[in-house]
Protein backbone atom coordinates (compact mmCIF):
# COMPACT_ATOMS: atom_id res chain seq x y z
CA UNK A 1 0.00 0.00 0.00
CA UNK A 2 3.00 2.31 0.50
CA UNK A 3 6.53 2.44 -0.78
CA UNK A 4 9.56 2.74 1.44
CA UNK A 5 10.47 6.28 2.41
CA UNK A 6 13.90 5.99 0.78
CA UNK A 7 12.57 5.18 -2.69
CA UNK A 8 10.90 8.42 -3.80
CA UNK A 9 10.54 12.03 -2.81
CA UNK A 10 6.84 11.56 -2.23
CA UNK A 11 6.45 8.05 -1.04
CA UNK A 12 2.95 7.14 -2.23
CA UNK A 13 2.48 6.09 -5.82
CA UNK A 14 -0.66 7.74 -7.24
CA UNK A 15 -1.57 4.44 -8.84
CA UNK A 16 -1.59 2.81 -5.44
CA UNK A 17 -3.68 5.08 -3.29
CA UNK A 18 -5.76 8.20 -3.69
CA UNK A 19 -4.50 10.16 -0.70
CA UNK A 20 -1.08 10.22 0.91
CA UNK A 21 1.00 12.25 3.28
CA UNK A 22 4.16 14.02 2.24
CA UNK A 23 7.57 12.52 2.93
CA UNK A 24 8.11 15.05 5.71
CA UNK A 25 5.36 13.40 7.77
CA UNK A 26 6.90 9.93 7.57
CA UNK A 27 6.78 7.99 10.78
CA UNK A 28 10.45 7.18 11.33
CA UNK A 29 9.67 4.13 13.38
CA UNK A 30 7.37 2.47 10.86
CA UNK A 31 8.95 4.09 7.78
CA UNK A 32 5.53 4.20 6.16
CA UNK A 33 4.06 7.32 4.63
CA UNK A 34 0.39 6.45 4.81
CA UNK A 35 -1.49 7.98 7.68
CA UNK A 36 -3.97 5.58 9.22
CA UNK A 37 -6.48 8.44 9.00
CA UNK A 38 -6.11 8.80 5.23
CA UNK A 39 -8.63 7.34 2.82
CA UNK A 40 -6.43 4.97 0.86
CA UNK A 41 -7.23 2.92 -2.19
CA UNK A 42 -5.47 -0.46 -1.90
CA UNK A 43 -2.66 -0.88 -4.40
CA UNK A 44 -4.16 -4.10 -5.74
CA UNK A 45 -7.18 -2.22 -7.09
CA UNK A 46 -5.86 -0.92 -10.37
CA UNK A 47 -7.03 2.26 -12.02
CA UNK A 48 -4.76 1.54 -15.00
CA UNK A 49 -7.09 0.32 -17.74
CA UNK A 50 -4.18 -0.88 -19.88
CA UNK A 51 -3.08 -3.37 -17.25
CA UNK A 52 -5.38 -6.35 -17.76
CA UNK A 53 -3.75 -8.24 -14.90
CA UNK A 54 -5.21 -5.64 -12.52
CA UNK A 55 -8.79 -5.32 -13.68
CA UNK A 56 -11.16 -2.73 -12.27
CA UNK A 57 -13.01 -4.58 -9.55
CA UNK A 58 -16.80 -4.74 -10.03
CA UNK A 59 -17.61 -7.86 -8.02
CA UNK A 60 -18.26 -6.39 -4.56
CA UNK A 61 -21.05 -8.89 -3.81
CA UNK A 62 -18.56 -11.76 -4.03
CA UNK A 63 -16.12 -10.14 -1.64
CA UNK A 64 -14.67 -6.74 -0.81
CA UNK A 65 -11.03 -5.67 -0.48
CA UNK A 66 -9.89 -5.36 3.11
CA UNK A 67 -9.77 -1.69 4.06
CA UNK A 68 -6.20 -0.51 4.80
CA UNK A 69 -7.35 0.87 8.15
CA UNK A 70 -8.72 -2.57 8.99
CA UNK A 71 -5.39 -4.15 8.06
CA UNK A 72 -3.66 -1.65 10.34
CA UNK A 73 -6.00 -2.46 13.23
CA UNK A 74 -5.42 -6.20 12.75
CA UNK A 75 -1.65 -5.78 12.63
CA UNK A 76 -1.61 -3.65 15.76
CA UNK A 77 -3.71 -6.22 17.62
CA UNK A 78 -1.10 -8.93 17.00
CA UNK A 79 0.82 -7.43 19.91
CA UNK A 80 -1.81 -9.24 21.96
CA UNK A 81 -1.17 -12.93 21.32
CA UNK A 82 -2.98 -14.44 24.30
CA UNK A 83 -5.85 -16.91 24.13
CA UNK A 84 -9.06 -15.09 25.10
CA UNK A 85 -10.20 -18.23 26.91
CA UNK A 86 -7.16 -18.27 29.20
CA UNK A 87 -8.68 -16.71 32.29
CA UNK A 88 -5.79 -17.08 34.73
CA UNK A 89 -3.31 -14.47 33.48
CA UNK A 90 -2.94 -11.04 31.92
CA UNK A 91 -2.27 -12.30 28.38
CA UNK A 92 -5.64 -14.01 28.31
CA UNK A 93 -7.38 -11.05 29.93
CA UNK A 94 -5.95 -8.64 27.35
CA UNK A 95 -7.16 -10.88 24.52
CA UNK A 96 -10.59 -11.12 26.13
CA UNK A 97 -10.76 -7.34 26.31
CA UNK A 98 -10.10 -7.05 22.58
CA UNK A 99 -12.76 -9.64 21.73
CA UNK A 100 -15.39 -8.10 23.99
CA UNK A 101 -14.63 -4.57 22.83
CA UNK A 102 -15.04 -5.75 19.24
CA UNK A 103 -18.29 -7.50 20.12
CA UNK A 104 -19.66 -4.33 21.72
CA UNK A 105 -18.71 -2.19 18.71
CA UNK A 106 -20.54 -4.46 16.27
CA UNK A 107 -23.55 -4.80 18.58
CA UNK A 108 -23.84 -1.02 18.87
CA UNK A 109 -23.91 -0.69 15.08
CA UNK A 110 -26.75 -3.17 14.63
CA UNK A 111 -28.54 -1.90 17.76
CA UNK A 112 -28.38 -5.08 19.81
CA UNK A 113 -27.01 -6.17 23.17
CA UNK A 114 -23.46 -7.48 22.89
CA UNK A 115 -24.57 -10.54 24.88
CA UNK A 116 -26.75 -11.45 21.91
CA UNK A 117 -23.83 -11.65 19.47
CA UNK A 118 -21.48 -14.56 18.89
CA UNK A 119 -18.49 -14.73 16.55
CA UNK A 120 -18.41 -17.39 13.83
CA UNK A 121 -16.27 -18.11 10.78
CA UNK A 122 -18.73 -16.32 8.49
CA UNK A 123 -22.31 -16.21 7.26
CA UNK A 124 -22.27 -19.82 6.05
CA UNK A 125 -21.57 -21.07 9.55
CA UNK A 126 -24.02 -18.57 11.03
CA UNK A 127 -26.75 -19.78 8.69
CA UNK A 128 -26.04 -23.39 9.57
CA UNK A 129 -26.08 -22.72 13.32
CA UNK A 130 -29.34 -20.82 12.97
CA UNK A 131 -31.27 -23.33 10.90
CA UNK A 132 -29.81 -26.57 12.21
CA UNK A 133 -29.52 -25.23 15.75
CA UNK A 134 -33.20 -24.31 16.00
CA UNK A 135 -34.27 -27.71 14.66
CA UNK A 136 -31.87 -29.55 16.96
CA UNK A 137 -33.09 -27.61 19.98
CA UNK A 138 -36.69 -28.60 19.23
CA UNK A 139 -35.70 -32.21 18.66
CA UNK A 140 -33.95 -32.29 22.03
CA UNK A 141 -37.25 -31.23 23.55
CA UNK A 142 -39.20 -34.03 21.89
CA UNK A 143 -40.50 -32.18 18.81
CA UNK A 144 -40.16 -34.16 15.59
CA UNK A 145 -42.79 -32.72 13.26
CA UNK A 146 -41.29 -29.45 12.03
CA UNK A 147 -41.68 -27.16 9.03
CA UNK A 148 -39.35 -24.43 7.71
CA UNK A 149 -40.07 -21.66 5.21
CA UNK A 150 -37.45 -20.12 2.94
CA UNK A 151 -37.34 -18.82 -0.65
CA UNK A 152 -35.96 -20.25 -3.87
CA UNK A 153 -33.41 -17.45 -4.30
CA UNK A 154 -31.54 -17.85 -1.02
CA UNK A 155 -27.78 -18.33 -0.75
CA UNK A 156 -26.60 -21.91 -1.07
CA UNK A 157 -25.66 -21.87 2.62
CA UNK A 158 -29.37 -21.67 3.39
CA UNK A 159 -30.72 -23.86 0.59
CA UNK A 160 -28.24 -26.70 1.08
CA UNK A 161 -28.81 -26.69 4.84
CA UNK A 162 -32.54 -26.99 4.24
CA UNK A 163 -32.00 -29.78 1.71
CA UNK A 164 -29.95 -31.66 4.29
CA UNK A 165 -32.66 -31.29 6.91
CA UNK A 166 -35.24 -32.60 4.43
CA UNK A 167 -33.23 -35.82 4.26
CA UNK A 168 -33.87 -36.15 7.98
CA UNK A 169 -37.61 -35.68 7.83
CA UNK A 170 -37.93 -31.91 8.22
CA UNK A 171 -40.49 -30.36 5.88
CA UNK A 172 -39.35 -27.29 3.93
CA UNK A 173 -41.34 -24.88 1.77
CA UNK A 174 -39.29 -23.02 -0.85
CA UNK A 175 -41.43 -20.01 -1.70
CA UNK A 176 -41.17 -18.62 -5.21
CA UNK A 177 -40.45 -14.91 -5.33
CA UNK A 178 -42.13 -12.58 -7.79
CA UNK A 179 -40.65 -11.59 -11.17
CA UNK A 180 -39.04 -8.56 -9.50
CA UNK A 181 -37.21 -10.79 -7.02
CA UNK A 182 -39.32 -9.80 -4.02
CA UNK A 183 -41.31 -12.06 -1.71
CA UNK A 184 -45.10 -11.68 -1.73
CA UNK A 185 -46.11 -11.17 1.91
CA UNK A 186 -49.49 -12.82 1.47
CA UNK A 187 -47.86 -15.93 0.02
CA UNK A 188 -45.50 -15.97 2.98
CA UNK A 189 -48.39 -15.63 5.42
CA UNK A 190 -50.32 -18.41 3.70
CA UNK A 191 -47.32 -20.77 3.76
CA UNK A 192 -47.17 -20.82 7.57
CA UNK A 193 -48.43 -24.10 9.02
CA UNK A 194 -49.20 -25.23 12.55
CA UNK A 195 -45.82 -26.97 12.76
CA UNK A 196 -43.79 -24.12 11.24
CA UNK A 197 -40.88 -23.34 13.57
CA UNK A 198 -38.63 -21.12 11.47
CA UNK A 199 -38.48 -18.85 8.44
CA UNK A 200 -35.08 -18.12 6.87
CA UNK A 201 -34.95 -15.15 4.50
CA UNK A 202 -32.03 -13.24 3.00
CA UNK A 203 -32.30 -9.48 3.45
CA UNK A 204 -30.33 -8.42 0.34
CA UNK A 205 -29.93 -10.88 -2.51
CA UNK A 206 -26.34 -11.22 -3.68
CA UNK A 207 -27.20 -11.62 -7.37
CA UNK A 208 -30.07 -9.17 -7.78
CA UNK A 209 -29.41 -6.70 -4.98
CA UNK A 210 -33.11 -6.80 -4.11
CA UNK A 211 -34.12 -5.91 -0.54
CA UNK A 212 -36.75 -8.12 1.08
CA UNK A 213 -39.36 -6.48 3.38
CA UNK A 214 -37.82 -7.92 6.53
CA UNK A 215 -39.69 -5.67 8.95
CA UNK A 216 -43.06 -6.78 7.57
CA UNK A 217 -41.95 -10.42 7.48
CA UNK A 218 -40.86 -10.11 11.09
CA UNK A 219 -44.27 -8.81 12.14
CA UNK A 220 -45.94 -11.82 10.53
CA UNK A 221 -43.55 -14.19 12.27
CA UNK A 222 -44.15 -12.49 15.61
CA UNK A 223 -47.93 -12.74 15.15
CA UNK A 224 -47.69 -16.43 14.24
CA UNK A 225 -45.18 -17.29 16.94
CA UNK A 226 -42.41 -18.58 14.66
CA UNK A 227 -38.72 -17.74 14.65
CA UNK A 228 -37.19 -15.60 11.92
CA UNK A 229 -33.61 -16.00 10.72
CA UNK A 230 -32.23 -13.33 8.38
CA UNK A 231 -29.11 -13.72 6.26
CA UNK A 232 -27.73 -10.17 6.35
CA UNK A 233 -24.36 -10.90 4.75
CA UNK A 234 -25.07 -8.45 1.92
CA UNK A 235 -26.91 -5.93 4.09
CA UNK A 236 -24.50 -4.54 6.67
CA UNK A 237 -22.93 -1.36 5.35
CA UNK A 238 -25.44 -1.04 2.52
CA UNK A 239 -28.72 -0.54 4.37
CA UNK A 240 -29.65 0.50 7.89
CA UNK A 241 -29.82 -2.35 10.39
CA UNK A 242 -31.66 -1.59 13.62
CA UNK A 243 -32.50 -4.75 15.53
CA UNK A 244 -34.33 -2.73 18.16
CA UNK A 245 -36.88 -1.78 15.50
CA UNK A 246 -37.57 -5.13 13.84
CA UNK A 247 -38.63 -8.57 15.04
CA UNK A 248 -35.77 -10.92 14.15
CA UNK A 249 -34.54 -13.86 16.21
CA UNK A 250 -31.33 -14.68 14.35
CA UNK A 251 -29.19 -12.70 11.92
CA UNK A 252 -26.03 -13.71 10.04
CA UNK A 253 -23.08 -11.47 9.13
CA UNK A 254 -19.80 -11.91 7.26
CA UNK A 255 -16.91 -9.44 7.58
CA UNK A 256 -15.43 -9.87 4.11
CA UNK A 257 -18.65 -8.51 2.59
CA UNK A 258 -18.01 -5.10 4.16
CA UNK A 259 -14.25 -4.56 3.74
CA UNK A 260 -13.21 -6.76 6.64
CA UNK A 261 -11.08 -9.91 6.74
CA UNK A 262 -12.20 -13.30 5.47
CA UNK A 263 -12.80 -16.09 7.96
CA UNK A 264 -14.81 -14.12 10.51
CA UNK A 265 -18.52 -13.47 10.86
CA UNK A 266 -21.13 -13.10 13.54
CA UNK A 267 -24.53 -14.38 14.53
CA UNK A 268 -27.11 -12.35 16.39
CA UNK A 269 -29.25 -14.53 18.65
CA UNK A 270 -32.12 -12.69 20.28
CA UNK A 271 -32.38 -13.26 24.00
CA UNK A 272 -34.47 -16.36 24.90
CA UNK A 273 -34.10 -17.83 21.39
CA UNK A 274 -33.16 -21.46 21.87
CA UNK A 275 -30.39 -22.72 19.59
CA UNK A 276 -28.39 -25.91 20.15
CA UNK A 277 -24.74 -26.28 19.09
CA UNK A 278 -24.02 -28.24 15.91
CA UNK A 279 -20.22 -28.45 16.37
CA UNK A 280 -18.71 -29.58 19.64
CA UNK A 281 -15.66 -28.62 21.64
CA UNK A 282 -14.99 -26.00 24.28
CA UNK A 283 -18.32 -24.19 23.72
CA UNK A 284 -16.42 -20.89 23.88
CA UNK A 285 -19.05 -18.63 22.33
CA UNK A 286 -22.04 -18.56 24.68
CA UNK A 287 -22.07 -22.35 24.76
CA UNK A 288 -23.21 -22.43 21.13
CA UNK A 289 -20.07 -22.12 19.03
CA UNK A 290 -16.88 -24.03 19.85
CA UNK A 291 -13.33 -23.09 18.89
CA UNK A 292 -10.79 -20.50 19.95
CA UNK A 293 -12.09 -17.08 18.98
CA UNK A 294 -9.67 -15.42 16.48
CA UNK A 295 -8.86 -12.21 18.32
CA UNK A 296 -7.30 -10.37 15.40
CA UNK A 297 -10.16 -11.17 13.04
CA UNK A 298 -12.67 -9.94 15.61
CA UNK A 299 -10.77 -6.65 15.79
CA UNK A 300 -10.76 -6.41 12.00
CA UNK A 301 -14.46 -7.12 11.71
CA UNK A 302 -15.33 -4.49 14.30
CA UNK A 303 -13.12 -1.86 12.63
CA UNK A 304 -14.63 -2.66 9.22
CA UNK A 305 -18.15 -2.38 10.62
CA UNK A 306 -17.33 0.99 12.18
CA UNK A 307 -15.91 2.40 8.96
CA UNK A 308 -18.67 1.11 6.71
CA UNK A 309 -21.42 2.37 8.99
CA UNK A 310 -19.86 5.84 9.22
CA UNK A 311 -19.93 6.21 5.43
CA UNK A 312 -23.08 4.18 4.72
CA UNK A 313 -25.54 7.01 3.97
CA UNK A 314 -23.12 9.04 1.84
CA UNK A 315 -21.97 5.93 0.01
CA UNK A 316 -25.58 4.92 -0.70
CA UNK A 317 -26.21 8.29 -2.37
CA UNK A 318 -22.97 8.02 -4.37
CA UNK A 319 -23.90 4.53 -5.54
CA UNK A 320 -27.36 5.73 -6.57
CA UNK A 321 -25.79 8.43 -8.71
CA UNK A 322 -23.32 6.05 -10.36
CA UNK A 323 -25.99 3.42 -10.93
CA UNK A 324 -28.41 5.88 -12.54
CA UNK A 325 -25.75 7.38 -14.77
CA UNK A 326 -24.54 3.95 -15.88
CA UNK A 327 -27.99 2.49 -16.53
CA UNK A 328 -29.21 5.62 -18.31
CA UNK A 329 -26.29 5.50 -20.73
CA UNK A 330 -26.49 1.76 -21.36
CA UNK A 331 -30.26 1.64 -21.87
CA UNK A 332 -30.24 4.72 -24.11
CA UNK A 333 -27.39 3.34 -26.25
CA UNK A 334 -28.39 -0.31 -26.62
CA UNK A 335 -31.57 -2.16 -27.54
CA UNK A 336 -32.90 -5.30 -25.85
CA UNK A 337 -31.34 -4.62 -22.46
CA UNK A 338 -33.03 -5.93 -19.32
CA UNK A 339 -32.25 -4.98 -15.73
CA UNK A 340 -33.10 -7.95 -13.52
CA UNK A 341 -34.70 -7.41 -10.14
CA UNK A 342 -36.77 -4.57 -8.73
CA UNK A 343 -35.23 -1.19 -9.52
CA UNK A 344 -36.55 0.54 -6.40
CA UNK A 345 -36.30 -2.11 -3.67
CA UNK A 346 -32.64 -2.88 -4.25
CA UNK A 347 -29.23 -1.67 -3.14
CA UNK A 348 -27.87 0.74 -5.78
CA UNK A 349 -24.48 -0.94 -5.71
CA UNK A 350 -25.88 -3.82 -7.78
CA UNK A 351 -26.75 -3.94 -11.48
CA UNK A 352 -27.76 -7.31 -12.89
CA UNK A 353 -28.23 -6.82 -16.62
CA UNK A 354 -29.13 -9.14 -19.49
CA UNK A 355 -27.78 -8.25 -22.94
CA UNK A 356 -29.92 -10.17 -25.40
CA UNK A 357 -28.45 -11.98 -28.43
CA UNK A 358 -24.93 -12.34 -27.09
CA UNK A 359 -23.22 -14.73 -24.68
CA UNK A 360 -22.32 -13.44 -21.24
CA UNK A 361 -19.03 -15.32 -21.18
CA UNK A 362 -18.06 -13.81 -24.56
CA UNK A 363 -18.93 -10.37 -23.26
CA UNK A 364 -16.73 -10.91 -20.23
CA UNK A 365 -13.85 -11.90 -22.52
CA UNK A 366 -14.34 -8.60 -24.33
CA UNK A 367 -14.18 -6.80 -21.00
CA UNK A 368 -11.04 -8.35 -19.56
CA UNK A 369 -10.13 -5.09 -17.82
CA UNK A 370 -13.11 -5.51 -15.48
CA UNK A 371 -13.60 -8.13 -12.79
CA UNK A 372 -17.27 -9.12 -12.52
CA UNK A 373 -19.52 -12.16 -12.56
CA UNK A 374 -21.43 -13.87 -15.32
CA UNK A 375 -24.82 -15.37 -14.52
CA UNK A 376 -23.47 -18.66 -15.82
CA UNK A 377 -20.72 -18.87 -13.21
CA UNK A 378 -23.07 -19.22 -10.25
CA UNK A 379 -20.81 -21.57 -8.33
CA UNK A 380 -17.23 -22.68 -8.39
CA UNK A 381 -18.03 -26.10 -9.81
CA UNK A 382 -20.68 -25.54 -12.46
CA UNK A 383 -21.53 -23.36 -15.45
CA UNK A 384 -25.22 -24.06 -15.12
CA UNK A 385 -27.50 -21.02 -15.50
CA UNK A 386 -28.08 -18.91 -12.40
CA UNK A 387 -30.80 -20.49 -10.26
CA UNK A 388 -31.70 -17.02 -8.98
CA UNK A 389 -32.41 -15.62 -12.45
CA UNK A 390 -34.23 -18.82 -13.31
CA UNK A 391 -36.34 -18.41 -10.18
CA UNK A 392 -37.60 -14.98 -11.26
CA UNK A 393 -38.62 -16.33 -14.66
CA UNK A 394 -35.75 -15.17 -16.88
CA UNK A 395 -35.52 -17.24 -20.06
CA UNK A 396 -32.49 -19.56 -20.04
CA UNK A 397 -31.09 -18.02 -23.21
CA UNK A 398 -31.32 -14.59 -21.62
CA UNK A 399 -29.75 -15.83 -18.40
CA UNK A 400 -26.63 -16.74 -20.34
CA UNK A 401 -26.37 -13.14 -21.55
CA UNK A 402 -26.41 -11.67 -18.04
CA UNK A 403 -23.73 -9.92 -16.03
CA UNK A 404 -23.69 -8.99 -12.36
CA UNK A 405 -21.99 -5.62 -11.97
CA UNK A 406 -21.50 -4.60 -8.35
CA UNK A 407 -19.83 -1.36 -7.35
CA UNK A 408 -18.26 -0.51 -4.03
CA UNK A 409 -16.19 1.88 -1.95
CA UNK A 410 -13.25 2.05 -4.35
CA UNK A 411 -15.31 2.33 -7.55
CA UNK A 412 -14.81 5.76 -9.08
CA UNK A 413 -16.92 7.71 -11.54
CA UNK A 414 -14.08 7.40 -14.04
CA UNK A 415 -14.17 3.62 -13.62
CA UNK A 416 -17.87 3.54 -14.45
CA UNK A 417 -17.58 5.99 -17.35
CA UNK A 418 -14.87 3.82 -18.90
CA UNK A 419 -16.87 0.68 -18.18
CA UNK A 420 -19.98 2.11 -19.82
CA UNK A 421 -18.08 3.09 -22.96
CA UNK A 422 -16.39 -0.31 -23.14
CA UNK A 423 -19.51 -2.40 -22.56
CA UNK A 424 -21.54 -0.50 -25.16
CA UNK A 425 -18.79 -1.04 -27.72
CA UNK A 426 -18.38 -4.71 -26.75
CA UNK A 427 -22.10 -5.46 -27.04
CA UNK A 428 -22.30 -3.78 -30.44
CA UNK A 429 -19.21 -5.67 -31.67
CA UNK A 430 -20.59 -9.03 -30.54
CA UNK A 431 -24.01 -8.35 -32.01
CA UNK A 432 -22.41 -7.42 -35.33
CA UNK A 433 -21.07 -10.99 -35.42
CA UNK A 434 -24.30 -12.63 -34.22
CA UNK A 435 -26.60 -14.33 -36.74
CA UNK A 436 -29.34 -14.21 -34.11
CA UNK A 437 -29.07 -10.44 -33.97
CA UNK A 438 -29.29 -10.28 -37.79
CA UNK A 439 -32.42 -12.45 -37.69
CA UNK A 440 -33.96 -10.32 -34.97
CA UNK A 441 -33.23 -7.10 -36.90
CA UNK A 442 -34.83 -8.70 -39.96
CA UNK A 443 -38.05 -9.21 -38.04
CA UNK A 444 -37.72 -12.95 -37.38
CA UNK A 445 -39.50 -14.12 -34.22
CA UNK A 446 -36.77 -16.30 -32.75
CA UNK A 447 -39.19 -17.97 -30.34
CA UNK A 448 -41.01 -19.51 -33.30
CA UNK A 449 -37.89 -20.78 -35.04
CA UNK A 450 -37.55 -24.58 -35.01
CA UNK A 451 -33.90 -25.42 -34.54
CA UNK A 452 -32.51 -28.69 -35.87
CA UNK A 453 -29.73 -30.57 -34.13
CA UNK A 454 -27.20 -32.41 -36.29
CA UNK A 455 -25.65 -35.62 -34.91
Amino acid sequence: MCCDHNSVEKCCDSSSIEQCCDIDSINNENKACCSSEATCKPSYLSTNQSNSSNAVYLDYSATTPCDPKVVDAICESYQCFGNPHSITHQYGWDATDLVETSRKKIASIIKSDSKELIFTSGATESNNISIQGVVKSRQENGVSDMHIITTNIEHKATLETCHELEQNGIKVTYLSVEANGLLDLQKFHDAIQKNTVLASIGWVNSELGTIQPIKAIGEICKEKGILLHVDAAQALGRIKIDLSDIHVNLMSFSAHKFYGPKGIGALYIKRKTKVSPIVFGGRQEKGIRSGTVPVQLCVGMAKAAEIVEESREDEYVRMQRLQKKTLDRITSSLEDIYVNGDLDQRVPHNMNISFAYIEGEALMMKLKNYAMSSASACSSTTLQPSYVLDAIGIDENLIHTSLRIVMGRYTTEEDMDNFTNDIIKAVNDLRDMSPLWDMKKSGVDLKKVKWHTHH
